[in-house]
C-alpha cells in the first residue's frame, strides 16, 4: 500500500469484513477508553460523527447518548450537496437511513455552532504522527481549517480499530492532523508535526 487511495481501498475492505458482533464489541471497548479521556471529560461542547454501520465505522450512537447524558452540548455533521453542515444532537435522537453517507437526524436541527472543546473524527486509516485517511472528500480538513481561521482549536480525536494503523499516511499540504486516536487496545497520543 503506497498511495492514500490504495490504503483506503485495502483498509475499507478489511473493516467492512468485520462481522457485526466483533464490530460492536470493539466499538464498545473504544467507547469505554474514550470515556476516560480528560479532553472529553472536561469538554462542554463536543462535535461527534454519526457512524455508518455498512462501512463498519467505530459505532457512535451509544457515545452520542453518553455525551448528552453528561450534559454536554453535542453536535454532529450533516452532509448535504457535498458540504458538511452542523446539526445539534438531541437526547434520544432518531435517525433515518440516507441514500449516501451517514444516517440523517430526525428532527434535523441545523446550527451555526463553531466553538467546540473536542471533535471526534471517523477514520479509514491513521498513523502515529496524526495523519488521517478519510473517505477522500476533505470534509474534516476544510472543517478544521475553517475553525482555525477563527482561532478555534478543539482537541481532535480519531476513532479506529487497531488494524487501521499504517506506518505513515501520505500527506498533502491541506491535510489536518489529529491529536490522538482511540482504538480497542489503547489511546495513542499523536506525535504531531505542524499541520
Amino acid at each position: 500500500m503506497n498511495s492514500k487511495e490504495e490504503m483506503r481501498r485495502e483498509l475499507l475492505s478489511r473493516r467492512r469484513a468485520l462481522d457485526r458482533t466483533t464490530w460492536m464489541a470493539r466499538s464498545e471497548q473504544i467507547r469505554w477508553r474514550l470515556m476516560t479521556m480528560p479532553q472529553l471529560l472536561q469538554a462542554e461542547t463536543v462535535h461527534c460523527y454519526i457512524s455508518m454501520e455498512a462501512d463498519r465505522e467505530v459505532e457512535t450512537f451509544g457515545l452520542l447518548e453518553w455525551l448528552s447524558g453528561e450534559r454536554k452540548a453535542v453536535f454532529m455533521p450533516y452532509i448535504e450537496r457535498g458540504r458538511m453542515h452542523v446539526a445539534r444532537y438531541l437526547p434520544g435522537q432518531r435517525f433515518e437511513a440516507a441514500r449516501v453517507g451517514p444516517p440523517v437526524p430526525v428532527p434535523l436541527e441545523l446550527t451555526s455552532q463553531v466553538r467546540y472543546d473536542a471533535v471526534i473524527v471517523p477514520l479509514v486509516g491513521f498513523d502515529r504522527q496524526g495523519g488521517r485517511i478519510g473517505f477522500g472528500k476533505g470534509w474534516y480538513d476544510r472543517f478544521f481549517e475553517a475553525l482555525e481561521t477563527q482561532g478555534i482549536r478543539p482537541a481532535r480525536v480519531g476513532l479506529a480499530f487497531d488494524f487501521q494503523a499504517v506506518p505513515s499516511v501520505p500527506s498533502d499540504p491541506w491535510d489536518q492532523r489529529l491529536d490522538s486516536v482511540v482504538t480497542e487496545t489503547g489511546i495513542i497520543k499523536c506525535l504531531r508535526s505542524s499541520s
